[in-house]
């Protein structure tokens, strides 16, 4: 059992979605930005405030005061209602302060507000100390918070109650609670009812996830198992020693290898074993799936032969017979990732707001730029594997081809290699190491010199905008655009001799190169776009540029 316990309060203890989604809302309507999803405006529930406006919507600093000024205006006289307790938080808080626990409060919010929301809902009575940021933007960091948060327990319980031997906690729903916690030796606990994304308290390494307000009091009271048990060699230190603590979490962290943002399993074979499964079980399903439609095809197919059905039908039509095999079987290992895929977080706040038209034309023109300096180089020649894919892939007719390598299989390799794969390896790595990660695995899986390099280069072209985007559609869009235009040049030399001069490849790369620009420019895109007719937000957005 703990002396004492720190809780976040939003999405923690409340879910604030309501009060601080629309207040959020109205504050980037006064600066001119048109945000109709509240749902879109869930990142904001745990963060310091004003590091989420500058973070999800590139704002300078003066611009992200502005924004948090305007937030206040409309948060404090109606968003701070805009709240409900938890099911069961009420009578958890009663029998941990029966155990004899001392309890606190460690929010980002403003420690006015946190008040505020606390004794509107009679849960004031229960926090020995609350603490949150000061509205002149002081304790703005969640590592700020607790510090001040123990400083207080430590003054209220004395050196010698503060000294203890029994560990404090540090109870939370988003990375940041985790971190907090662990930079002062706390245990951490993340709950998973709250706001995290998918695989965020894990990446983390929260201590023990609580999926419900019972699981979650069973383990403060000591009545639940640790899912991962620190061992640290001695018992962790009280409320005082906020410099000695600090030395121990990170010397616990050294020693273990876990405990840091990208760290890579619980820094056991076992660990990073179960890791990797969860990485790459997503492409054993698929080619489970793709290859179990397949072999039953190509079995009815050899009866259909034994039994003479269809014999000369089936031989001038064999090509055609090989590419609906392989439609079919993409078709299945799709079937077989949707119902992973509806689970797994594919969408979140973009950081561009490029269109579809920009995007398409990045990937056609990356896709037709790289072809052409591929086949300048004669890297095609190193290859006899990729000779026989071509010579396979080009015999089927134009509109069949275009359906099956223009859509069917942009949308089953963005589901497996985007929205599955790259989204489980942000869960352990940085989102660099995942998109390398993820276009090396997509360039492998083509299986032969050419396709692999190709796969390599617009696999982390995808990956990237996919990221910058927040949207698996515009991943979707611009994996079929690059697929189609290379079909089709591929397809009819003609094409291919007009589109394949050398100089060419400048002017498409140099087209990718400016798309690639505006998408890094989302200040400019932003004043173009979301502030059509608003002449303050477009003042504020262009004078970034």
């Amino acid at each position: 059992m703990f002396a004492y316990v720190l809780f976040d309060l939003d999405g923690t203890l409340t879910d604030p979605k309501e009060g601080i989604t629309k207040s959020v809302q109205f504050a980037l309507r006064q600066q001119g930005i048109r945000e109709p999803s509240l749902d879109r405006l869930e990142p904001f529930i745990g963060p310091p405030l004003h590091d989420s406006f500058m973070d999800f919507y590139d704002m300078t600093q003066e611009q992200a005061d502005m924004a948090v000024a305007d937030y206040r205006k409309r948060f404090a006289p109606v968003g701070i209602y805009e709240n409900k307790v938890y099911p069961g938080i009420p009578e958890m808080l009663a029998h941990l302060k029966e155990a004899g626990m001392k309890l606190a409060v460690a929010s980002s919010k403003p420690e006015k507000f946190v008040i505020q929301i606390l004794e509107h809902f009679k849960l004031a009575a229960y926090f020995d100390v609350v603490v949150g940021s000061g509205m002149d933007g002081s304790l703005g960091t969640k590592e700020e918070v607790v510090e001040e948060a123990l400083r207080r327990l430590e003054k209220q319980s004395g050196k010698a109650a503060g000294r203890q031997k029994e560990a404090g906690a540090m109870v939370g729903d988003r990375k940041y609670d985790i971190y907090g916690g662990k930079e002062y030796g706390l245990t951490t606990v993340g709950v998973s009812f709250g706001y995290a994304g998918k695989g965020e308290l894990e990446a983390a390494g929260a201590d023990f996830i609580a999926r419900s307000v019972p699981r979650l009091e069973a383990f403060l009271l000591g009545k639940e198992p640790q899912q991962k048990k620190r061992i640290h060699g001695r018992a962790l230190p009280g409320v005082g020693g906020v410099k000695e603590r600090r030395a121990e979490a990170q010397a616990g962290a050294q020693k273990q290898g876990k405990g840091t943002e990208g760290s890579f399993g619980d820094g056991t074979f076992s660990g990073r074993l179960m890791k990797t499964w969860d990485i790459m079980m997503p492409f054993v399903l698929y080619y489970l799936g793709s290859n179990a439609c397949y072999i039953v095809i190509v079995t009815l197919l050899r009866l259909a032969l034994s039994e003479k059905l269809g014999f000369d039908w089936m031989r001038d039509n064999s090509v055609g017979l090989a590419s609906l095999a392989k439609a079919c079987s993409m078709l299945a290992g799709m079937g077989v990732l949707l119902p992973l895929l509806r689970k797994e977080q594919t969408k979140w706040q973009p950081r561009t707001e490029a269109s579809y038209p920009t995007m398409g034309i990045l990937a056609a023109a990356a896709a037709l730029g790289i072809n052409i300096i591929f086949g300048l180089l004669r890297i095609a020649a190193m290859s006899v594997g990729y000779y026989e894919t071509e010579k396979m892939q080009y015999q089927i007719a134009f509109l069949p081809g275009l359906v099956l390598y223009g859509l069917i299989s942009p949308l089953a390799e963005e589901i497996l290699f985007r929205g599955m794969i790259y989204n489980r390896l942000k869960r352990y790595f940085s989102v660099l190491t995942a998109q390398i990660a993820a276009a090396a695995l997509f360039g492998v899986y083509h299986g032969n010199l050419v396709q692999a390099l190709y796969g390599m280069l617009m696999g982390f072209l995808l990956a990237y905008c996919y990221e910058q985007t927040g949207n698996f559609r515009i991943a979707v869009f611009m994996h079929s655009m690059a697929n189609i235009c290379v079909f089709t040049t591929t397809y009819y030399p003609a094409v291919g001799a007009i589109t394949g001069l050398p100089v060419n490849s400048i002017i498409f790369l140099a087209i990718a190169a400016l798309c690639l620009y505006r998408i890094c420019r989302p200040q400019v895109r932003a004043s173009d776009q979301r502030c059509p007719g608003g002449r303050q937000g477009e003042k504020m957005w262009k004078s970034k540029s």
